[in-house]
C-alpha cells in the first residue's frame, strides 16, 4: 500500500526543487582563456560572478582568441518572428579581430600554477571544476610524429617473374585513404622524418588473388630500401605498405594517435598528470573532472600495434589481406568485403576503447569524471554510441544561428548523444551550447530560448555555455574575448540580469533528468559507422524521424554492442537493464546487419518481439558464416510480397510503414497537436518516472499558437509547470478519451512548458486554461531616464514619449549601450481588490528589470515582457522604476567614429563599422496595466 503522505512529499520535493533547482542541474560554462598572462584578482572575478549567476562549475579551455574573424563577416544573421535568414552585408568590411602579443603557453608551469589557483577558488565558492585534456580531439606541442595520427601508405611495383629482382624499392607516398591536401612545411616534414614498414607483399598480377598466392617478401627488403627476390615465372604486382603520421593539425599542432592507448597515457603524462602531481588536497577539493572536445582530427587508419589489436579482435591475420586496402579483390568480392568490414570496425573499436575508454580509466583512477564530445558531429569513422558509452556523461553540441552553420541539421547535434545516453543507461545529456562563428553580442537570453528548447526537445538536459571568455583585466569591458561561442560572461551588458535565464535552463535540466525518456521504437543502427549510403537519410543530430514514423512516436537508436549486450524482450516489451522500453523494433533499409545481430533479432522475434523492416545489406566479418547469414535471411524474407512472417511468439513486418503498424498494436502517439497555424511548430519530449508523466512541449517561433495538445496519459490531473518563473498551477479545461488527455492550450512567443501528470483527477471544468487579458489603462506621457555617463549617455533626460535609443537625436543614447534607468509615477484609474493585475511592457530590447513602490519584482527577460503588479500598486502615487539594458553593438559602433584613445569599449573584436545598422534598444513599449479575465 503506497503511503499518500510519502506521495505528497515527493511532489512537494518535485516542485520545490523545479522552482529553485539543486547545483547538480545548473549550467557549466567553458571558461575560454586565451593563451595571454592573466592574474589572480580576473580569477576570483570570474568565478564569483559564475556563483553569482547560479551557476555549477567551469572547465578551462585554453585556445586564444579564435581564427573567427573579418572572413566570417560577410553575411549577418536575422532572426525574425517566422523564420532565420542570413543576408550577404558589407556592414563589418572594416572589421579586425586581433590576439594580444604576449602568450602563456597552455600547460606551461606559469598556466598550471594560474589553473591551480582557479581549482582552489572554485572551491572556496562551491564550484565544480575541471580542465580540457586537448582541444578539438587531443592537439598538442608535445606530440611528435610517432605519437600522432597515422595512416596506412603503399608503393608498387610490376615485375617480370623468372629471375632474380634486385633493384631499389622507394617508399610509398600514396595514402590509402585519399587526404586534403597539405602544403603545411611542418606537415611534411613530419611525415619525412617517421616512416615505417608494414609489409612487402606480391601476388600474381590478376584480378582475383587467392590469400595462398599472397607471398610476403618483407625480409628481402634490406634496410636501405633495396629489394632482393628470386620471383617465381609470371606478372607480378608487389606492394610496400607502411605508416606514417597523417599530419592533421591545429595550427601547426599534431593530434595524437586516438587508435594508441600509449600515447593517450603519454599524452595524460604531459598534462593532467603533471597538474595532478602539483596540486595540495585543498586545490584538488573542487577539480571534478576532464574533458576531450568534439573530433576535428581526420580519418586515421592505423596505429603502431595494429595487426595485433586487428587479429585480437577478428581473430585472424591481417596482412596478407592488406592489398584489399587499395582495391585488390582477394578470393572473392565477398572475401575482400568481410575484410573491409572487419577493417574498419577494428578502427572503431581501438577510438572507442583506446582514446575514450582509456580516458574514462584514467580518471576513474584519479577519482576524476570523464567527459568527452564523443558524440561527433565530425567522427565518421567510430560507433559514436560505444564512444558516448565511455563517458560518464554524454555530450554533443548545439549552436546558435550564425552564417557559419545555416541549416538547423548542422546546428543541432544533440540526438547521437542522448540516444546513446539512454540505451547505456547514462543519466546526463550534456552540450556545448549556444556555440556561433559570426554574431558577436548580438544575441539577447530570448533569442537563445528557442536554441535551446529545441535542443531540449532533442533529449539535452544539461546545459555547458560557449562561450565564457577569461580575461586579464577587471575593467576593460567587453574586453578580449574569444571570438567564437555565443558572449556569456561578466563583460556582458545583459550579465547582472542573466539569473533568471540560468533559473530557467536550470528548471528544465532538472525536469529532463527525472525517470526515463519514453520512445516507442528502436531503430537497430548497427556499427554506428556513418560510411555514406549505409547512414541514416535522417542522421542529422536532430529528432527528424522518418517519414514511415511520421510525428508524435519518439525513437532511440542502438547499436550492435547495446543489440547484442543489453536488450531482452519481457512482459511483452523490448527493455533494457535500467527499464527503458520499446514497443517495436525497427531495421532500417540501409542498415548493414551482422551475422551476431541477425541471431539476436531473431530471438527476440521469437520471444514475442515485433520487428519492422526488412536487411537489404550485411556486415560481416571473414569468420562469419555466410550461409548461415543467407538461409537466415532467406527464410525471414523468402516472399517478400507477404510482407509479414511470423516466428515463435512474435513477427517480421514490412511493406507497412512504422506508424502502420504502432497503429495496428493499438499503439497510439504519445503527443499530437491540432489547430497550428501556418507556420507553427510545437515539439515535445516525454520523461516518466514510477507515477509521474512530464512532457516538456515548445514552440518554435513567436507567433501566439492556440492549439489542442493530446497526451498518451489517462486518469491524471493534468498541471502546467512554467520553467520561465517557475510557477505551477492546474489545467482543469480538459478531456479523456481514448486513453489520452486533450487539452486547450495557448503557446505566446517562444514559450514553453512542462505539462505534468501525478495525481488523480481531482479538478475539471470548461473555464479556459488560458486567461484573456484586457487593457486597464495606458502608462502614457513623459519618461525621466537616466543613464551611465561613463558610457557616453546622459546623466539625465526626459523622453516625452517612448521611443528606441537608436532613433534619438542624442548621440549620447543613440550609441548606448548597457542599462538605462526609467521612472515615471501614475495613479490608478480605477483599482479593483478582486483584479489580477499586470504591467505589460510591450517592446523591450532586451531585458527589464521592474520595480513598484519600491518593490523589486525582477528581471523579464523574453516575450511577453510583463510581470504580477497586485499586491504592489495603490490608488494614487505609484512609482514605477524600469532598469532597462540592450546589446554591446550600438556602443562599439558608436565608437568608431572615434579614436581609439577616445573609445569607450576596450575589445580586441572590432567587428562593428560606421556603415553597421544600429540594433534597436530600450523601452519600446507601449506599457500598460493589463487585467485577466477567465472565458
Amino acid at each position: 500500500m503506497t503511503n499518500s503522505n510519502s506521495g505528497d512529499s515527493e511532489k512537494a520535493s518535485l516542485q520545490q526543487n523545479f522552482k529553485n533547482p539543486p547545483h547538480e542541474v545548473r549550467p557549466q560554462a567553458w571558461w575560454w582563456w586565451l593563451q595571454t598572462p592573466t592574474n589572480k584578482e580576473a580569477i576570483t572575478s570570474d568565478l564569483e560572478e559564475m556563483k553569482a549567476k547560479g551557476l555549477s562549475g567551469c572547465m578551462v579551455l585554453d585556445g586564444g582568441v579564435g581564427p573567427f574573424g573579418s572572413h566570417k563577416w560577410k553575411k549577418k544573421t536575422v532572426i525574425d518572428t517566422t523564420e532565420i535568414r542570413y543576408e550577404i552585408t558589407n556592414e563589418y568590411k572594416n572589421g579586425s579581430l586581433s590576439q594580444p602579443d604576449d602568450k602563456m603557453e597552455t600547460w606551461s608551469a606559469p598556466w598550471r600554477d594560474m589553473v591551480r589557483f582557479a581549482s582552489l577558488e572554485a572551491g572556496r565558492l562551491g564550484l565544480d571544476f575541471g580542465v580540457f585534456i586537448g582541444p578539438a580531439g587531443c592537439a598538442a606541442p608535445w606530440v611528435t610524429p610517432n605519437y600522432g595520427q597515422q595512416e596506412i601508405v603503399w608503393s608498387e611495383l610490376s615485375v617480370e617473374g623468372g629471375n632474380m629482382i634486385n633493384q631499389d624499392f622507394p617508399k610509398p607516398n600514396f595514402p590509402v585513404q585519399i587526404k586534403r591536401q597539405r602544403e603545411n612545411q611542418t606537415v611534411k616534414d613530419a611525415q619525412n622524418a617517421f616512416y615505417n614498414d608494414i609489409a612487402i607483399l606480391a601476388f600474381p598480377d590478376k584480378k582475383t588473388p587467392s590469400i595462398n598466392e599472397i607471398i610476403s617478401l618483407t625480409d628481402k627488403l634490406d634496410g636501405k630500401g633495396h629489394l632482393k627476390w628470386n620471383a617465381p615465372k609470371g606478372d607480378w604486382r608487389v606492394i610496400r605498405f607502411g605508416y606514417r603520421p597523417t599530419g592533421r593539425n591545429l595550427g601547426g599542432v599534431f593530434y595524437i594517435d586516438h587508435l594508441s592507448r600509449d600515447a593517450f597515457d603519454l599524452h595524460w603524462q604531459k598534462t593532467v598528470g603533471i597538474l595532478l602531481n602539483e596540486m595540495n588536497p585543498e586545490e584538488r577539493k573542487a577539480f571534478k573532472y576532464v574533458e576531450c572536445d568534439s573530433w576535428e582530427a581526420g580519418d586515421p587508419n592505423w596505429t603502431k600495434h595494429f595487426p595485433e589489436e586487428f587479429k585480437a579482435r577478428r581473430g585472424y591475420d591481417i596482412v596478407k589481406y592488406m592489398p584489399a586496402l587499395i582495391g585488390v579483390n582477394i578470393e572473392s568480392d565477398e572475401t575482400t568485403e568481410h575484410f573491409l568490414n572487419d577493417f574498419r570496425l577494428t578502427i572503431s573499436d581501438l577510438i572507442s576503447e583506446n582514446h575514450y575508454g582509456r580516458q574514462q580509466e584514467v580518471a576513474h583512477e584519479h577519482k576524476l569524471e570523464s567527459y568527452a564530445e564523443a558524440a561527433g558531429p565530425h567522427q565518421y569513422q567510430a560507433d559514436l554510441k560505444k564512444c558516448v558509452s565511455k563517458c560518464d556523461v554524454a555530450m554533443g553540441e548545439f549552436w546558435m544561428p550564425s552564417p557559419h552553420r545555416e541549416k538547423p541539421s548542422g546546428r543541432f547535434l544533440v540526438r547521437e548523444a542522448a540516444t546513446a545516453a539512454h540505451t547505456y543507461g547514462i543519466k546526463k545529456v550534456f552540450a556545448e551550447s549556444f556555440t556561433s562563428v559570426g554574431p558577436n553580442w548580438e544575441v539577447s537570453p530570448f533569442m537563445m530560448k528557442a536554441a535551446a528548447d529545441q535542443a531540449f526537445c532533442d533529449g539535452l538536459n544539461w546545459i555547458c555555455f560557449h562561450t565564457f571568455s577569461h580575461r586579464p583585466s577587471v575593467t576593460d569591458v567587453p574586453g578580449l574575448t574569444h571570438s567564437a561561442g555565443t558572449h556569456f560572461d561578466r563583460t556582458n551588458t545583459w550579465w547582472n540580469q542573466s539569473m533568471p535565464f540560468v533559473d530557467y535552463l536550470s528548471r528544465c535540466s532538472y525536469m529532463l533528468q527525472q525517470g526515463l525518456f519514453v520512445a516507442d521504437v528502436l531503430f537497430y543502427n548497427g556499427h554506428g559507422l556513418r560510411l555514406g549510403a549505409d547512414a541514416f537519410e535522417w542522421e542529422d543530430g536532430m529528432k527528424n524521424p522518418p517519414e514511415s514514423l511520421g510525428s508524435g512516436y519518439d525513437y532511440d537508436k542502438c547499436n550492435d554492442e547495446v543489440l547484442l549486450n543489453r536488450l531482452e524482450f519481457k512482459n511483452n516489451k523490448l527493455v533494457l537493464p535500467d527499464d527503458m522500453s520499446y514497443k517495436v523494433l525497427v531495421i532500417d533499409e540501409k542498415t548493414p546487419v551482422s551475422l551476431q545481430a541477425l541471431k539476436k533479432i531473431v530471438k527476440l522475434a521469437e520471444q514475442g518481439a515485433t520487428v519492422v523492416g526488412k536487411i537489404e545489406s550485411s556486415m560481416l566479418g571473414n569468420t562469419d558464416d555466410l550461409s548461415e547469414y543467407q538461409n537466415l535471411t532467406k527464410r525471414i524474407w523468402g516472399n517478400l510480397e507477404n510482407g509479414e512472417y511470423k516466428i515463435g511468439k512474435g513477427k517480421f513486418v514490412w511493406n507497412k510503414s512504422i506508424r502502420e503498424v504502432l497503429k495496428n498494436q493499438n499503439i497510439l502517439p504519445d503527443f499530437e497537436c491540432t489547430g497550428l497555424s501556418d507556420v507553427g511548430v510545437i515539439d515535445y519530449i516525454h520523461r516518466k518516472t514510477e507515477d509521474t508523466d512530464i512532457y516538456y512541449v515548445s514552440s518554435k517561433w513567436q507567433p501566439v499558437e492556440k492549439v489542442a495538445c493530446t497526451f498518451r496519459v489517462s486518469d491524471k490531473q493534468p498541471e502546467l509547470w512554467n520553467p520561465v518563473t517557475g510557477e505551477t498551477r492546474l489545467l482543469t479545461n480538459f478531456k479523456v478519451e481514448n486513453g489520452q488527455t486533450i487539452i486547450p492550450m495557448e503557446f505566446g512567443p517562444s514559450s514553453s512548458y512542462f505539462v505534468v501528470f501525478k495525481e488523480s483527477i481531482s479538478h475539471q471544468n470548461s473555464v479556459s486554461n488560458w486567461p484573456k487579458f484586457k487593457t486597464v489603462q495606458n502608462i502614457e506621457g513623459a519618461w525621466d531616464l537616466s543613464f551611465d555617463k561613463n558610457w557616453g549617455g546622459p546623466e539625465t533626460i526626459v523622453f516625452p514619449n517612448l521611443l528606441d535609443w537608436s532613433k534619438h537625436e542624442n548621440t549620447g543614447v543613440k550609441y548606448y549601450s548597457g542599462t538605462a534607468a526609467y521612472r515615471k509615477t501614475f495613479d490608478m484609474i480605477s483599482l479593483n481588490e478582486n483584479q489580477e493585475l499586470y504591467l505589460d511592457l510591450g517592446q523591450v530590447h532586451e531585458l527589464a528589470r521592474v520595480k513598484v513602490n519600491g518593490v523589486d519584482l525582477g528581471v523579464t527577460w523574453s516575450k511577453p515582457y510583463r510581470v504580477n503588479i497586485t499586491s504592489h500598486v495603490k490608488s494614487k502615487g505609484n512609482t514605477l522604476e524600469i532598469d532597462v539594458v540592450n546589446l554591446w553593438p550600438n556602443r562599439l559602433i558608436g565608437d568608431a567614429f572615434f579614436s581609439e584613445k577616445e573609445q569607450f569599449a576596450k575589445t580586441n573584436i572590432r567587428k562593428f563599422t560606421k556603415a553597421t545598422q544600429l540594433l534597436p534598444s530600450g523601452l519600446i513599449g507601449p506599457v500598460q496595466i493589463l487585467t485577466t479575465k477567465n472565458d
